[in-house]
C-alpha cells in the first residue's frame, strides 16, 4: 500500500514540473533591444594594431640656413654640435663677393704728367693720400684714398669735389668663399646657433635664415 502510494506521489511531482516549465515557456517575452526614448549603445570592433606614433615621425619641424662662415672649420663645429641634439644638418659652399673698401679716385688721365700735376695741386690743400694708378684699366688714374666706411668715402669725396675735381667712389671686392649649415629644428626646440657661433668668433654675424625643406 505505501509503496503504491509513493509511486503516485512521484507521477504527480512529475506531472507538475512539466506543466510550470510549458507555462513559464508560453509567459516568457523577450525585452526591447532599446528603451523607448534613450539612445542605444554600438559597441566598435577592437583594434588590434598599436596606434602610437612616435613623436620623431609626428614632430614637424623648421628649416634653417645659418651663416655665413668665413671658415669651414667653424661651420663644422656648428654642425657638429647641431647634430649633438640628434638634428640633420648640411654643410653648403657659396662663392660671393667680399667688400675690401671703398675707393675714391679721379678718372685716368691722358698721360702720367698730366696726373701727376694734380697731385701736386691737391696736396697743397691737405689731401695726402695720394697715389697715381700705373697699370690696369684705372692707368693714370689718381687714388685719393681707401675708406672701410661708405659715408667715410662719400664725405672725402664731396671734399675733392668742393676743391674743383670730379672725384668719384667705389667698392673694391674680391672673390671668396663662405659657408652655411643648413638644418632642421623641430618645433619646440631652441638650438643655440647663435650663442655658439658668438664662442667661436665673437667678430662673426650670421643670420638665421628660413628655407624650405626638402625631403631626405
Amino acid at each position: 500500500m505505501i509503496k503504491k502510494l509513493v509511486i503516485v506521489l512521484a507521477l504527480l511531482n512529475a506531472i507538475f514540473f512539466i506543466w510550470t516549465m510549458v507555462a513559464a515557456s508560453n509567459a516568457y517575452t523577450q525585452p526591447a533591444q532599446y528603451e523607448e526614448g534613450v539612445a542605444g549603445i554600438t559597441l566598435l570592433p577592437r583594434n588590434t594594431k598599436n596606434s602610437y606614433q612616435s613623436s620623431t615621425s609626428s614632430t614637424q619641424s623648421s628649416c634653417y640656413a645659418f651663416g655665413p662662415f668665413d671658415s669651414e672649420k667653424s661651420v663644422k663645429i656648428i654642425a657638429n654640435r647641431v647634430n649633438g641634439f640628434g638634428l640633420w644638418t648640411d654643410i653648403q659652399s657659396q662663392e660671393t663677393m667680399q667688400t675690401l673698401n671703398f675707393l675714391v679716385y679721379l678718372q685716368p688721365f691722358a698721360t702720367r704728367n698730366e696726373a701727376l700735376k694734380v697731385v701736386n695741386e691737391i696736396r697743397k690743400h691737405e689731401v695726402k693720400n695720394t697715389k697715381i694708378l700705373d697699370s690696369g684699366p684705372y692707368k693714370n688714374a689718381i687714388a685719393l684714398g681707401s675708406f672701410g666706411d661708405l659715408n667715410k668715402a662719400r664725405r672725402h669725396a664731396e671734399y675733392v669735389r668742393f676743391l674743383g675735381y670730379d672725384a668719384r667712389y667705389t667698392t673694391q671686392q674680391k672673390r671668396k668663399v663662405v659657408y652655411w649649415v643648413n638644418f632642421d629644428e623641430p618645433f619646440g626646440t631652441n638650438v643655440p646657433v647663435m650663442r655658439w657661433a658668438k664662442e667661436i668668433d665673437a667678430k662673426s654675424s650670421p643670420q638665421k635664415i628660413p628655407k624650405s625643406c626638402v625631403s631626405r
